[in-house]
């Protein structure tokens, strides 16, 4: 391991500790896995655990990915995070990592070029793998593409530009949404500018399904952790939040007033007005443990 990833390892420990969460790093075999790295975030348990692949001559490029991810999370850019009681297929799960993969890695890359640790022989392998077998034009596998497309600029911008020009001919409807994501991603600058363009590229994403005459909600399907500037600490939880009971589910849900997106989600077996009278009296602060 160089200097440069042992200094990021270092401080992402540091900083996961200050924030009461532990850094864990396993490495297995991972080649039947989408993803030859991956990190998990326990909540329950505020663990944040990094998988490598055995073995592998990236590897450790590979974890400096993983540990920027980890950083980006400690200094508070919103995950895409799942109901324990909503059932979800690989399709809602792809969207979910896809979409929050973008939102990071529109800053991750061009910080490991920065440091100049890179896994670039798995970057060309995914270019050559995903750019030569994308989905029909003409399905809504194109918005699948999008996000390929997007990512292959990132991984690699000038090995892009070769499989450029047969893209935008091939899949005009891919490299359109392509296009129109990239500039939405140009936006991020901070965990606030991320979770805006979230949801911008949540609701583009929902007009092209409508198009494709798919219904597809992303509100009523995943939960959207929130972002805090410093003046909402002071802010009653109740300002900003409300505890609501949804149609034909059990647990009781953290919903955002201004976005309409859930948060968070609690177990049915807790006191409804209890935690509602409790939002009307703490701080945002105190609350989320933000101070």
């Amino acid at each position: 391991m160089n200097e440069t990833i042992e200094k990021q390892l270092e401080l992402i420990k540091e900083m996961a500790k200050g924030k009461g969460y532990f850094l864990s790093i396993i490495e297995k075999d991972t080649s039947k896995e989408k993803g030859l790295g991956s990190h998990y975030v326990d909540y329950a348990n505020k663990k944040i655990e990094i998988t490598l692949p055995l073995g592998h001559e990236e590897k450790d490029a590979i974890l400096l990915h993983e540990l920027i991810h980890a950083e980006l999370f400690l200094t508070g850019f919103p995950r895409i995070n799942r109901s324990p009681e909503i059932e979800y297929d690989d399709v809602d799960l792809d969207l979910f990592q896809s979409i929050e993969d973008l939102s990071q890695h529109v800053l991750l890359y061009p910080k490991m070029y920065e440091l100049k640790v890179m896994h670039d022989k798995e970057n060309l392998k995914f270019l050559r793998n995903y750019l030569t077998n994308l989905y029909p034009d003409n399905s809504s596998g194109f918005i699948m593409n999008s996000f390929t497309l997007v990512d292959s600029f990132y991984r690699n911008s000038d090995e892009f530009l070769k499989y450029e020009p047969d893209v935008r001919k091939t899949h005009p409807n891919s490299y359109k949404l392509y296009r129109r994501l990239k500039r939405v991603l140009t936006t991020v600058k901070s965990p606030l500018t991320a979770r805006h363009a979230i949801i911008t590229i949540f609701d583009i994403v929902e007009k092209e399904f409508t198009r494709c005459n798919i219904k597809y909600d992303f509100k009523e399907k995943c939960l959207l952790a929130p972002v805090f500037l410093e003046a909402h600490h002071q802010l009653f939880v109740s300002d900003l939040f409300e505890i609501v009971k949804r149609p034909k589910l059990k647990n009781i849900y953290f919903k955002e007033k201004r976005t309409g997106y859930y948060v968070n989600v609690f177990s049915s077996t807790i006191d409804f007005q209890k935690i509602k009278e409790s939002i009307e009296q703490q701080r945002c602060g105190k609350w989320f443990e933000l101070e």
